[in-house]
């Protein structure tokens, strides 16, 4: 029997007993064979370690790495891929789900097309697995080689998600994450990614929708406020800079350009200066300084707003206002069959 394996599949666990096994079944279903799932227990607190223990002893083409101290998200999948055994890595987070499909069809591309990422498309699902939106798609398969990284930065291949990707081991295992300053809690994809795009020689958009990213109001994303979301982004931009400070001038603009983006969108914006200078000063203190030891003219750049209009706080305004109509709508709807 052949022990390689083709895909690893790396999925970071704190406190996730709640989401993990369907997570886990989704992976253990996957039409394709040879699968390596190496789930990271980030020393979890609840039955996890026990879902976890009892799965890997059912199936032997499941790793697990347990750490005695809670590390992170980020520090769980680095671990993942150091140990990844396969030439093709993908990821999953503790609470999502694969279709049957999801690594066959993107393992089977990425080897055809002979490309360094494949990317698929990814709902966005409610508790009970409903898709309510797509969080990513593309329109058409297509082929890209040029310009990759400026293309990456301008979101122009969806956001900085890892798991509707599926990454040449090499391309992650040469990243250097070595004497990070802080522990980074959001905005961990974004900067991992950075760094795996920036490499690429070429990349495949799949149109297929392989994936379910299900929403959860108790995820650190939506327990932010905007203060919250300002403060750990801009230390996000900063950790970037820090960590890919041996890039070109032109590399470093393009990463500066990306997060400023970010900030154009309403979650990151804040009022009340006095508030944020008065409980955040330290954090983005920190921040400041490591952009100034790494691109100290990206303090000015990353302020700068765009006078295109579509990026004003109405286009988000008069969006939430739309979608809430129709929920309202359906709900009415349903009420009345």
């Amino acid at each position: 029997m052949n022990n390689l394996k083709s895909v690893s599949v790396i999925v970071p666990v704190f406190n996730a007993s709640a989401t993990l096994l369907p997570t886990l079944i989704s992976l253990l279903e996957q039409t394709l064979e040879q699968i390596e799932i190496i789930i990271v227990d980030d020393a979890s607190t609840d039955s996890s370690g026990d879902i976890i223990k009892k799965i890997a002893a059912e199936n032997d083409n499941i790793v697990v790495i347990s750490f005695i101290e809670n590390k992170g998200v980020h520090e769980a999948r680095l671990a993942g891929i150091k140990h990844a055994s396969a030439a093709w890595i993908g990821f999953m987070d503790a609470d999502d789900l694969a279709e049957p499909d999801m690594f066959k069809l993107m393992y089977n591309t990425a080897i055809r097309k002979n490309v360094d990422i494949a990317l698929c498309g990814s709902y966005r699902t409610d508790g009970n697995g409903k898709a309510t939106r797509k969080r990513a798609f593309f329109k058409k398969n297509q082929y890209i080689d040029s310009n990759i990284f400026e293309r990456f930065c301008s979101f122009e291949f969806g956001d900085g998600a890892l798991w509707n990707k599926l990454y040449k081991s090499q391309i992650l295992k040469e990243l250097n994450f070595d004497d990070p300053p802080w522990r980074q809690n959001i905005n961990e994809d974004l900067i991992m990614n950075i760094g795996a795009f920036y490499r690429a020689e070429s990349l495949y958009l799949m149109k297929d929708i392989l994936h379910n990213s299900v929403a959860h109001s108790g995820s650190v994303t939506a327990r932010q406020n905007n203060f919250t979301a300002y403060v750990n982004t801009f230390r996000a931009y900063a950790l970037a800079l820090h960590t890919y400070r041996s890039f070109d001038a032109e590399s470093l603009f393009n990463i500066t350009s990306l997060y400023r983006k970010q900030f154009d969108d309403l979650p990151y914006r804040v009022d009340d200066l006095k508030f944020l200078n008065e409980h955040n000063s330290i954090q983005i203190i920190e921040a400041v300084t490591k952009i100034q030891n790494s691109y100290p003219q990206g303090l000015g750049l990353i302020c700068c707003r765009s006078m295109d209009i579509t990026n004003l706080p109405i286009k988000y305004l008069a969006k939430s206002l739309i979608n809430k109509i129709l929920t309202r709508i359906c709900m009415l709807t349903k009420k009345s069959l």
